[in-house]
């Protein structure tokens, strides 16, 4: 996924930077939505058992 984003980027003509910047903020929204994702889980997983 990064490498297509890359990719994109550069086909875009967007300035290394700018690429730089926008892939970590790419990693790290994912790195939230995994945890946001893993927290819902827990909880409705907790919900089942009581």
């Amino acid at each position: 996924v990064i490498g297509v984003l890359a990719d994109g980027l550069i086909l875009l003509g967007v300035s290394e930077f700018w690429q730089i910047v926008i892939k970590g903020l790419v990693i790290v929204l994912a790195v939230i939505l995994d945890q946001m994702q893993q927290q819902y889980t827990r909880r409705a997983a907790a919900a089942l058992r009581s």
